[in-house]
């Protein structure tokens, strides 16, 4: 941008630049050729002079041209010097356009858009310096009191302030973007809420509020699966005695989770919830905080084992029922190893939120792949089994003995 800026300022100076030379030009030919008119006439009105003698004609024929050759180096020094005395004017009208353009550059605030966008692609690569951090939340509220229609200026001001310990800022802040955002942007809205309630509970010193709640409750209406806003959400209720309600949110988060430390850790605090709501006298079925797995026994038919070799890839997988295509839990054998015995866990899951325990309604496939690939082509052997509990307790038995079309 700066550049094409000085790019246009060094063809604006051109164009003026010409013209003024061109008009020097014009006006030294000129007076040359005036010279050289009258010149001619003084020297035609001396040849047809008849009083004259020779020697006389001769000395005044030489004073003519010495006054020729004068006039003739005149403008030839005319000529010469006259750009010299122009340049210091070119260059000064140069100077104040360049400098006008930079300053018009500093006003419009793309130099520190610019830098903002510099440091926020550095503290994507290493972490920024203390000073630097500095540097980049004072450039982003620059940058959002230059635009405040840009939110997106404003959200990274206020996410620069969270990160920066200045809580009430930070809320103020995303209070802000809350009023400017559409009803429609059901998902900005979403992210805002829990934005702005973090800043909240973080700024009264991590103390719930009723009011805290309120907004993230209002947040999961609008995007319910989301993990943080609902693991927040959890802890708040806990902290406000609603215990009923926090089982609730960790359900959701552990349901999308896979087997791990972090769900180990959620699943003490889902237990103490629900002691908690038995004190009060209430009880809680937790039965579902058993991880779902699915033991599956697998073979192959004769006719489908002189099919295919025994270094084909054998895939046993649960697929939801209702839900997405995308495999819960997937094992990978070879026909060498048939048959065998599997477990179908969420160990194996493949995407967050595609667990074996969330989804209650499974289908159990087998299948010899020859392209080595898991999805069904012609010419795979294979076997499937549905609907199937998630809870399923006895060993499923499946004998790979159809091929696919």
């Amino acid at each position: 941008m700066l550049w094409v800026l000085i790019l246009l300022s060094l063809i604006l100076f051109a164009f003026l630049l010409v013209p003024a030379t061109r008009k020097m030009t014009d006006e030294s030919i000129g007076q040359s050729e005036e010279n050289l008119r009258l010149y001619s006439e003084r020297c035609e009105e001396l040849a047809a002079t008849t009083d004259l003698s020779d020697d006389e004609k001769a000395a005044l024929q030489l004073e003519l041209d010495r006054e020729f050759l004068a006039s003739a180096d005149a403008s030839e020094r005319s000529r010469n010097t006259g750009p010299a005395r122009r340049w210091p004017l070119a260059l000064a009208l140069l100077v104040v356009v360049i400098s006008g353009t930079l300053a018009l550059y500093q006003f419009w605030g793309a130099s520190n858009e610019l830098r903002t966008t510099e440091l926020l692609e550095k503290s994507s690569q290493v972490e920024l310096t203390k000073a630097e951090q500095a540097e980049l939340t004072e450039r982003l509220a620059q940058a959002a009191a230059h635009d405040p229609d840009n939110t997106e200026w404003i959200y990274l001001y206020g996410r620069m302030l969270t990160m920066s310990g200045d809580f009430a800022k930070a809320a103020d802040v995303f209070a802000d973007i809350l009023v400017q955002l559409p009803q429609e942007a059901t998902e900005d809205r979403a992210a805002t809420l829990t934005l702005l309630a973090q800043a909240r509970f973080f700024a009264a010193d991590q103390k719930a509020d009723p009011e805290i709640y309120a907004l993230l409750k209002e947040s999961l209406e609008l995007v319910p699966d989301n993990r943080q806003t609902q693991g927040l959400a959890g802890m708040l209720a806990f902290e406000l005695e609603d215990y009923r309600a926090a089982v609730e949110h960790w359900k959701t988060v552990w349901l999308s989770l896979p087997d791990s430390p972090e769900t180990q850790m959620l699943a003490q605090g889902i237990r103490r919830a629900a002691e908690r709501l038995q004190d009060q006298g209430e009880d809680m079925d937790l039965g579902w905080l058993k991880r779902a797995q699915l033991m599956v026994n697998v073979d192959i038919s004769a006719e489908a084992r002189a099919a295919v070799q025994d270094t084909d890839t054998v895939f046993v997988l649960a697929r939801a029922v209702s839900g997405p295509p995308m495999p819960l839990a997937v094992q990978r054998l070879s026909v060498a190893q048939l048959p065998a015995q599997v477990v179908l866990s969420d160990a194996q899951a493949m995407a967050p939120g595609l667990n074996l325990s969330n989804h209650e309604q499974v289908t159990v496939i087998a299948r010899v792949s020859r392209s080595g690939q898991p999805v069904a082509q012609s010419g795979d052997w294979q076997i499937q089994k549905s609907p199937v509990s998630n809870r399923e307790e006895k060993m499923i038995q499946l004998l790979i003995s159809e091929q696919v079309e």
